[in-house]
């Protein structure tokens, strides 16, 4: 018979302490399973632990989302003073496409979960006092952040969809390949399609067109 300092171990199995973790392990767990879908009980398999472990740190899966997407918001780079304002909306845009990119599945959260914006109004509030300090009303400042965001997250879906591969092995972008076939046709996917493909030239216009005209929000 094995013993330890707490006494006699049956069997020879060892004794210790459970497997600790914290809510920051569980967040990144979570957001390895993907930031729109992960179940609980696949988050606490990666923890190595039962799902109502999961509950003493979060009483609900919304919860969780809720950390992973103050996570997401965490990371995006603020604007700094003296930036005119077509860089601060270019920052804006190349900061919304990364968090998509580091954050799967945040793109379609971000339009699933009514409260996600919420959850990063600091941010918008740094960019809108970047704007401001341009000379730019609240309002105008809204217009732009919410046009420029709606586009780059509706872009992005599009890419993930290009980058989802079936259980054939297959693509998205593969998919649409097959569809169309070799003819003459208005859609020609290529490898554009799984990354920033037009988005660069969207934001182009929009910040062009903000040029001649900034309506309000």
């Amino acid at each position: 018979m094995n013993t330890t300092s707490n006494g006699p171990v049956r069997g020879g199995r060892k004794v210790g302490r459970k497997p600790a973790f914290t809510a920051d392990d569980v967040v990144a767990a979570a957001i390895a399973e993907g930031i729109d879908r992960f179940k609980l009980s696949a988050v606490a398999d990666r923890l190595g632990v039962v799902t109502p472990a999961i509950y003493r740190l979060f009483p609900s899966r919304d919860d969780l989302v809720i950390a992973c997407l103050d996570a997401a918001g965490a990371t995006i780079a603020l604007p700094e003073p003296g930036l005119r304002w077509r860089e601060v909306l270019q920052l804006w845009a190349d900061e919304c496409w990364r968090v998509c990119d580091d954050f799967p599945g945040l793109a379609r959260l971000v339009y699933t979960f009514p409260s996600a914006p919420s959850r990063i109004e600091y941010v918008f509030a740094a960019y809108a006092a970047a704007l401001a300090a341009q000379g730019r009303t609240r309002g105008q400042s809204m217009f732009a952040l919410d046009f420029l965001g709606d586009t780059v997250f509706a872009s992005h879906l599009s890419v993930e969809a290009m980058r989802a591969v079936d259980d054939r092995g297959e693509s998205g972008l593969d998919r649409i390949r097959n569809a169309l076939g070799d003819g003459d046709t208005m859609l020609r996917p290529d490898d554009t399609w799984l990354d920033r493909g037009a988005i660069d030239t969207k934001i182009a216009f929009i910040l062009a067109g903000l040029e001649r005209d900034w309506p309000e929000l």
